[in-house]
């Protein structure tokens, strides 16, 4: 059939991709639950494919294939591309002690021969008491197979051992290289003389002593090798340095395991889409990826960094710019959670060196800003002065940010004046910071929206969700507060009442970050369970909102939301009442308080420009809607644009209200 590439893709990697939430999409043409799927690529004019296609299901009954998925567009094609990519990354991302291994992987075979070939190499993967996946270039016989082995183990080392010679014996029987794309090694090159004999390897050490008298240039590779499970990176020698964490990683196996889940395949150094990585995005610095920062502390870890370096400058200059947006946590195919790992260095960085007051205060904005509510008027006068900046600046924030000022009244001093529902569904709204003491109006739009689809409303009393202190490092407090949370919330979570957020990355923090704060504490699953955004919790219910259509809306994520959620229920709530248009923004540059620190509002600003500014200066009629309390300060800062939390405008569009102009 003339094709321009045949790459196989077996079963375990479409099932890890169908098991990834990031990736899961990238597996939408595979019927069923294959053993291995062929993906097939031509080319040529339209009427040349279509009648290649025209045969396609022909073709899949002679090669004895169950189904033939024809894929056209751009869209279809770029799920194939994107698994592909995927397969190794997400292979790797595990904390099993057993982890796919490269040392077979690079063999290649003739075409006629990888049918014998593939099932020689899989019974002596199976021989050997493991499993490997198969994948790559099918159309010129060079599958990429890494047998699972934990190297740090004597036993998983002498499998190794046995598979590697077996399988160097298989290759050199089906006249095929040990050696088929990256280069042989010093996995390798112990193998050459099966393949091409010691007539020919002395040759090759003639030429290279010729070249090389001294063997300087890389020295153990194809002449002279040392065996090749001799210098193992991960070997039953193999020390840790251990590190008594403040957050549980227990559910990655661990600290050590939860940072050497980054394989290094730079998933994190793509430039366009998505949200990981934001700061590497706009500065283009190695040293701004996942990547580096998982590196750096995997240096520290294996010892090929001193343990000081833990808390030193080094290690604060690499996680300086990571905002804890947590995309790595799901846009990297392996899971990488530097926003947690982030956390934990500035733990142990400030248990070392102390906090300053800058952290202490951003840490605990809540308390400062309920002091502010006591005297609002003065307080918002005093913010809005030079003075004030200035004064700020001593304290780390940068003088071109205004300062948050605060409501007259709070959002808890309002709420009994307002319709409170009466069922028969129940909802409890977390009263997070910003909008009990900075937006109110926001909560007062989830209450008549919530009471019009037909909830009554609690507002239990909370503490901070503890946000604040983790992006500083303070986790003790954190942990305080989660549990005050949990002891004033379970009632209610008790009977089944659904906690409602209006802040995503607050609510969030109940779900995703409790559990690493509390890990033994059986109520954090079932508080985690019972957390709902806004729009979660607006779907949910039953009751039909009566809204008027209204303009059509531009819309930016939340990183947390983007991460740990998704945008879909966001859009899909508003899409009752207007067309909505999603824009692909990353991160919007503030990230919390990140924006507003000395040093971080060039790469703020820069963020924002990559393309949510100007996104929303051409938005033009568009309504532009943000849930996030930070996202919409970015907004007015970069652009002098107003922009709405969901509440908000769809509670504008209730029967009831004005209209927006």
């Amino acid at each position: 059939m003339n094709p321009s590439a045949v790459e196989l893709l077996d079963d375990v990697a479409i099932g890890r991709a169908k098991a990834n939430p990031a990736y899961r999409r990238s597996t939408r043409f595979v019927q069923g639950d294959p053993k291995a799927v062929l993906v097939v690529e031509w080319s040529g004019t339209e009427e040349d494919l279509d009648e290649r296609f025209a045969n396609l299901d022909d073709l899949a009954g002679e090669v004895g294939a169950t189904a033939a998925t024809p894929l056209r567009t751009k869209e279809e094609m770029g799920q194939t591309v994107s698994l592909r990519k995927s397969t190794l990354p997400l292979l790797l991302g595990t904390t099993d002690n057993e982890k796919p291994v490269a040392f077979v992987e690079d063999a290649a075979v003739p075409p006629d021969r990888l049918e014998e070939f593939v099932d020689r190499f899989e019974e002596i993967v199976e021989k050997n008491g493991t499993w490997a996946c198969f994948y790559g270039h099918a159309s010129v016989g060079c599958l990429h197979v890494r047998p699972a082995l934990d190297t740090s183990d004597p036993d998983g080392v002498s499998r190794m051992r046995r598979i590697a010679e077996e399988v160097a014996d298989l290759v050199v029987d089906c006249d095929g290289s040990i050696s088929g794309e990256h280069g042989d090694g010093l996995s390798r090159s112990e193998f050459m003389e099966k393949m091409y004999g010691g007539e020919i390897l002395r040759a090759f050490a003639d030429v290279k002593r010729l070249f090389d008298p001294e063997g300087m240039m890389n020295p153990g590779v194809i002449v002279d090798p040392p065996p090749m499970d001799r210098q193992l990176r991960i070997g039953p020698d193999r020390r840790r340095l251990p590190i008594k964490t403040s957050l549980s990683f227990e559910d990655q196996g661990g600290f050590a395991k939860a940072v050497e889940l980054c394989n290094g395949s730079g998933f994190c150094r793509k430039r366009t889409g998505g949200t990981m990585c934001p700061s590497y995005m706009v500065t283009l610095d190695e040293q701004d990826t996942t990547r580096a920062r998982a590196n750096m502390l995997r240096s520290v870890i294996e010892g090929t960094l001193p343990p000081e370096e833990l808390t030193g400058r080094r290690m604060k200059e690499v996680m300086d710019l990571c905002v804890g947006c947590k995309a790595c946590k799901t846009e990297c195919p392996s899971r990488v959670d530097v926003a947690s790992m982030k956390t934990e260095v500035l733990y142990q960085t400030g248990r070392e060196h102390g906090f300053s007051l800058r952290q202490k205060a951003a840490g605990h904005i809540r308390s400062q800003l309920a002091l502010a509510a006591l005297v609002p008027s003065l307080y918002n006068a005093i913010a809005g002065t030079s003075l004030a900046r200035h004064v700020a600046a001593l304290a780390g924030i940068d003088p071109r940010r205004s300062l948050p000022r605060v409501a007259n009244t709070t959002f808890s001093k309002r709420f009994p004046g307002l319709p409170q529902g009466v069922g028969p569904a129940e909802v409890a709204l977390f009263n997070d910071t910003w909008n009990e003491y900075q937006r109110p109006e926001v909560g007062e739009g989830a209450v008549r929206l919530l009471v019009a689809a037909g909830a009554r409303i609690h507002l239990p009393e909370v503490v901070c969700c503890g946000r604040p202190m983790l992006s500083e490092g303070l986790v003790d407090e954190a942990r305080e507060n989660a549990r005050r949370n949990l002891d004033l919330l379970m009632p209610l979570v008790e009977r089944g009442v659904p906690l409602v957020g209006l802040e995503p990355s607050c609510i969030l923090t109940l779900r995703d970050d409790y559990g690493k704060l509390l890990p033994d504490d059986e109520r954090v699953e079932k508080l985690a369970a019972a957390t709902r955004l806004f729009e979660e919790a607006m779907l949910d219910l039953d009751g039909e909102l009566p809204l008027r259509e209204g303009a059509p809306v531009l819309l930016h994520g939340h990183c947390h939301q983007k991460a740990l959620v998704g945008t879909s229920p966001t859009e899909r709530l508003l899409g009752l009442a207007a067309d909505v248009e999603v824009v692909d923004s990353g991160c919007c540059g503030m990230a919390g308080l990140f924006g507003y620190e000395k040093g971080h509002y060039e790469v703020s600003m820069k963020m924002g420009e990559r393309r949510l500014f100007p996104a929303v200066r051409e938005a033009g009629m568009r309504v532009v809607v943000a849930p996030g309390t930070s996202c919409r300060e970015q907004i007015l800062d970069g652009t002098q644009r107003r922009a709405l939390h969901p509440a908000e405008y769809l509670a504008l569009l209730l029967d009831d209200t004005k209209t927006i102009g």
